[in-house]
């Protein structure tokens, strides 16, 4: 009786893993996004007063548009994208918005969030620029460069049922991305390829007030300069909120010119060009006036900064000519600092130095370190070491850099920002801290070559 039940028992338990085996082998063959594919959507929140949920094939059964997509992601990579679906008004007005909304947050099955204001992206109007790829560079890799706006054709936010990324062509269309949000750009330099969420399952509209960006920041701030001054430019996140800023005294707008094109999200990634791409503004040779302000979804903009450069020996809007007063001018000061990854030998000036420890990368996030009292006291600044806070403290004229062991939370003129990297502790106890961040914060120019492993520096 014994032998029996043991049978039976082996084979109930040989029925269940073979059942286990066999779920598991249907979800290796089934792909992600089939997974991860919404069949409802959602419309909630306190701007509404209908709250609906429809299902793939209520949605299916709503008047249907079409549009081509034009759109820049935070890479930036330039992208042709079609889709077909409801458009979001449609769906906004079944639901109820009402006038006293201010924001609205998408949901993906993957819990990705993005938020945006009503204004926009209901109320500014939204373009196809056809155009895109072309000036200075066809190539998708080319989202820097500012393409040809002329052209442009109005489009609205989608919810697509189906569509395709990377091709102007419908018929690869498909519903892998379904539902997916889709809308066009207010200028040609936008970036709006972070903004489409795929997978989309809950639209919440809210009625709170959108709050502002934070106010650019420069390093020189504002103050008597030398001829041949960079200007960096600086916010809080500097990842999809962007900074436009002009040079001639004109307020800044989303046409005016991007200073952070790469995202701080792929700044590791993208260390051999981020210095060429969110180059430093300059040079200065004149008397000149720089005007930013933070652009980006989901808050409104941010007030205007504005920062006044007297350039020495230099009369407004002289194009930065020194005037004749009998003496021979004297070229601009300007430091130069070569050193290369894994290698004690550097210079300054020309002249060779030899560290005490190596620069390096952390290989955490791809970025090079340096030791502290070296790049500083190299570009003229000065340090102190507090062990009891774990603190260095870089003074240059009146700019004072807090930067703490451990923490990529950087105290700049009193107001936090965040480094790309945490600053370390490297043997023989030397403390390291992120080469790019603390020279662009000090108003010098980085450039690193990927093939030699060198690094430029110029102030």
């Amino acid at each position: 009786m014994q032998a029996v039940k043991k049978k039976l028992f082996n084979k109930f338990l040989m029925t269940v893993l073979g059942l286990l085996l066999l779920v598991a082998a249907f979800n290796l063959t089934v792909p992600a996004a089939v997974l991860a594919a919404s069949d409802t959507l959602e419309i909630t929140g306190d701007g509404v007063t209908a709250p609906v949920k429809l299902t793939l094939a209520q949605l299916k059964e709503m008047d249907q548009d079409q549009y081509l997509y034009s759109a820049i992601n935070t890479w930036p990579t330039k992208k042709w994208y079609v889709g077909k679906g409801v458009k979001l008004r449609d769906l906004l007005t079944r639901a109820g918005i009402t006038s006293e909304a201010g924001l609205i947050k998408f949901t993906s099955t993957d819990s990705y969030t993005v938020t945006l204001t009503v204004k926009e992206l209901l109320q500014d109007k939204r373009y196809r620029f056809p155009n895109f790829k072309t000036v200075g560079g066809g190539g998708d890799g080319d989202g820097h460069i500012p393409g040809d706006p002329s052209g442009k054709v109005e489009v609205e936010p989608l919810i697509g049922l189906v569509s395709v990324e990377g091709s102007n062509n419908p018929a690869y269309m498909n519903d892998l991305n379904c539902l997916l949000l889709m809308l066009g750009q207010r200028t040609v330099t936008e970036q709006t390829g972070n903004l489409f969420v795929k997978y989309l399952n809950k639209i919440e509209v809210l009625t709170n007030e959108p709050e502002k960006w934070d106010s650019p920041q420069a390093n020189p701030d504002s103050g008597a300069v030398s001829a041949g001054t960079m200007v960096t430019l600086n916010n809080i996140h500097n990842d999809d909120d962007k900074i436009h800023y002009t040079t001639d005294g004109s307020v800044p707008t989303l046409d005016s010119p991007v200073y952070n094109w790469i995202a701080s999200r792929w700044w590791s990634a993208r260390a051999d060009v981020l210095g060429a791409i969110n180059h430093p503004i300059g040079p200065i040779n004149k008397d000149t006036t720089i005007k930013a302000v933070t652009i980006g979804p989901g808050k409104a903009d941010s007030d205007v900064a504005t920062f006044n450069y007297r350039v020495a020996g230099a009369e407004p809007g002289d194009q930065g000519q020194v005037v004749n007063n009998g003496e021979t001018p004297k070229q601009p000061t300007m430091k130069i600092v070569k050193l290369a990854i894994g290698q004690m030998e550097a210079s300054i000036d020309g002249g060779p130095y030899t560290l005490d420890a190596a620069p390096i990368v952390n290989t955490a996030s791809g970025r090079t370190l340096v030791p502290v009292r070296f790049v500083s006291e190299a570009l003229g600044a000065e340090v102190d070491w507090n062990p009891d806070t774990r603190q260095v403290t870089i003074t240059d004229g009146g700019k004072e850099i807090v930067l703490t062991l451990g923490s990529s939370k950087v105290q700049i003129g009193g107001l936090v920002q965040a480094a790309d990297c945490a600053p370390a502790t490297v043997p023989p106890g030397r403390v390291f801290v992120p080469l790019r961040f603390v020279s662009e914060t000090l108003g010098a120019q980085v450039d690193y070559e990927a093939e030699t492993r060198k690094i430029t520096i110029i102030r």
